[in-house]
């Protein structure tokens, strides 16, 4: 999980499927749009990856929807630890430091994008194993 301080409080945000409805309805776009509809994240210059820009801080209706977001997770990781999950949009506004939203905004799409990853599955063998050349193979590897 990843946190973040506001007012002095550690807010541990937890994003997993369960928080999907809530930001659909409460922000109005799916996950998968909160890029554009939250961060309004851009890139400058198509040939040049590093030119990607946020255009939130001066977007007091992207700031609201990041105070909402912030809350979904925030709630969803305070009840995750077992804590009372009393997070509102009003008390998250008012303590967010202006000249942090930025940073704000980065923890939280770093919370989306864990929240997002593939978890691999190792396949099993199928067929008969040759143990002898499993062994062989296993003493190939490097530190083996």
């Amino acid at each position: 999980m990843t946190e973040i301080i506001i007012g002095g409080r550690t807010i541990p945000l937890n994003y997993t499927t369960f928080e999907m409805a809530p930001i659909q309805r409460e922000i109005g776009c799916t996950a998968f749009q909160l890029k554009d509809e939250v961060f309004g994240i851009r890139q400058e210059d198509e040939d040049d990856p590093t030119s990607i820009r946020f255009d939130i801080v001066n977007d007091g209706e992207r700031v609201e929807k990041l105070g909402k977001l912030i809350k979904i997770l925030g709630n969803a990781g305070l009840e995750e630890r077992g804590e009372e999950p009393d997070l509102t949009e009003k008390w998250i506004l008012r303590n967010m430091k202006p000249a942090l939203i930025l940073a704000y905004s980065v923890a939280v799409m770093k919370e989306l994008s864990d929240g997002n990853r593939i978890e691999a599955v190792k396949p099993e063998k199928e067929g008969p194993v040759d143990e002898g050349l499993e062994e062989q193979q296993a003493k190939k590897q490097p530190g083996n």
